[in-house]
């Protein structure tokens, strides 16, 4: 792994290479965060799958205002507004960590983490495709994922070691919340470094909505409902139908970022190769399996191979969340204009978060209704919505506009 990170860093330019060590900070700040998230509210705040639901509600609605918060720090440059959105994270970090007195002063802070989380994630692939300069957008995307990936399992490690009872057994919350703040004020620190990204050309649009991007909206929307099954229900049931304590949720964080650390920069050179629709419409199958297999594991019990069989489609369903950078990847070349890519990512993260904001409600109700099991089945159907969107996303044999102004 040290090799291919060292290689990985030989063929980039000093500016991605601090961007890099920018995305790594973010990384090793989710890795710490949110592998002990779902845990810190249960132990914290007792609260159940319905409560848990509604929570996503107010902690995704930043996502959904991504168009106007990174259309309007984008006016003053991609990476100015990407310093702006990690100071927003360290701040929420440090208060969850210290000032939570009382679950609705935890829900303040958790706001305002997410606002500099949900902006973030526009800019990361707009100003990764604005580094990329003449190498393939893919395998860029690959490689920042797999740094990225890679001081997220560092976090983990600070979950696993300091929250197991076996090195730090007296880490808390307040503690690990400290250092994940410190982290993200680092990351700050290493943007300053680095030059502001702006496109050439004319000047940079705020906010984009075009008919011809269809295809990437639907994808974004759909997007939402997937993430959430992974984000919240499948933690959810490990930490309550499995009680699996925070130690054994970040080792399974461990154990996926040690494979995507390998596996992104794969899927980017597949992406590359084979063309962003294969990749999106092979992700539906395998995405199907795992869902069914949130559904059936506790009927094959709740210690022993019940309790394996859900690690194993965790894990799975962990390594598939690194699509999004295919559609990163597809958008960029589809634009009309090339000035169109970070307003049209900050678009997409605000689709994506409609579902996203919504789902977890009616999830959180099905699950307390009917069942945990209804809920994973019926969002495997609906995966086949997803592979109805996938099947549109074609990419134009001609240059593009974005391709011919380069």
């Amino acid at each position: 792994m040290d090799l291919q990170i060292k290689q990985t860093l030989q063929q980039m330019g000093p500016n991605l290479i601090l961007f890099s060590l920018a995305v790594a900070a973010l990384g090793l700040t989710s890795g710490i965060h949110e592998t002990s998230f779902n845990n810190y509210l249960y132990d914290t705040f007792e609260i159940g799958a319905s409560a848990r639901g509604i929570l996503e509600f107010p902690r995704e609605l930043p996502g959904l205002l991504a168009a106007v918060l990174a259309g309007a720090l984008i006016a003053f440059g991609l990476v100015r507004a990407a310093i702006w959105s990690m100071a927003f994270l360290a701040a929420g970090l440090f208060g969850l960590g210290f000032l939570s007195i009382s679950f609705p002063v935890m829900v303040v802070w958790m706001v305002i983490w997410s606002i500099g989380n949900h902006v973030f994630m526009p800019l990361e692939g707009s100003i990764a495709v604005s580094l990329a300069g003449e190498r393939k957008i893919g395998q860029v995307l690959g490689q920042l994922g797999s740094i990225r990936l890679a001081a997220t399992l560092l976090g983990a490690g600070v979950i696993w070691i300091g929250m197991g009872g076996s090195l730090l057994e007296n880490l808390t919350y307040r503690h690990t919340y400290f250092i994940a703040a410190v982290v993200a004020l680092l990351g700050v620190l290493i943007l300053l470094r680095m030059p502001n990204v702006r496109p050439s050309g004319e000047r940079q649009n705020r906010i984009v909505w075009h008919k011809e991007y269809w295809v990437y909206y639907t994808l974004s929307l759909l997007w939402g409902v997937r993430k959430q099954i992974f984000i919240t229900f499948a933690l959810w049931q490990l930490v309550q139908t499995f009680e699996q304590p925070a130690s054994i949720v970040a080792g399974l964080w461990i154990i996926t970022s040690l494979i995507g650390v390998f596996f992104r920069p794969y899927l980017g050179k597949l992406s590359d190769t084979f063309g962003e629709r294969t990749i999106l419409l092979a992700e539906v199958p395998i995405t199907m399996l795992i869902f069914t297999g949130y559904a059936v594991a506790p009927s094959l019990g709740i210690a022993g191979f019940g309790l394996y069989f859900m690690y194993g489609c965790y894990i799975f369903d962990s390594v598939m969340t690194a699509t999004p950078m295919v559609r990163t990847s597809y958008v960029s070349k589809i634009l009309n204009n090339k000035n169109d890519l970070a307003p049209t990512l900050a678009m997409g993260v605000s689709l994506d978060h409609i579902t996203a904001m919504i789902m977890p409600v009616f999830g959180g109700f099905v699950w307390a209704v009917f069942g945990a099991h209804y809920l994973f089945l019926g969002a495997a159907a609906f995966l086949l919505l997803h592979a109805w969107a996938a099947h549109q996303a074609t990419v134009p044999k001609t240059p593009n506009s974005q391709e011919a102004a380069a």
